[in-house]
């Protein structure tokens, strides 16, 4: 059934950050990362291209939810949550802002659990 939800990732590559995000399409890439104890850095990719600046959160909930409040590129409805190499799948502003705890939960047993 995590196969259904999830696939491998391989790692996004990391290009310049975008001055104007006018052009970007409706749904980009959330990718989160384990920075170190309670440290964890999010970036946007359009695909390929990095938008914007990371950021960086306490907890992967924390993450999700502030991507979800603030919707830091114009135009963007939903998001593709990636965490240790794993998908779960896409999710709107409004599910990230409300869902966070359950979508958290979700990444980490992927992470832990498909090894």
């Amino acid at each position: 059934m995590l196969a259904a939800i999830a696939s491998p990732s391989p790692d996004p590559r990391q290009g310049g950050a975008r001055e104007e995000d006018s052009h970007l399409p409706g749904s980009l890439i959330l990718h989160i990362a384990h920075d170190g104890a309670h440290s964890y850095r999010a970036r946007m990719f359009d695909e390929r291209d990095q938008v914007g600046t990371p950021t960086y959160h306490s907890r992967i909930d924390e993450a999700i939810r502030w991507y979800g409040e603030h919707s830091p590129a114009a135009g963007v409805k939903a998001f593709r949550i990636w965490y240790g190499g794993w998908c779960a799948g896409s999710f709107s502003l409004a599910e990230m802002e409300q869902d966070a705890d359950d979508i958290a939960e979700r990444l980490l047993v992927l992470a832990l659990v498909a090894r």
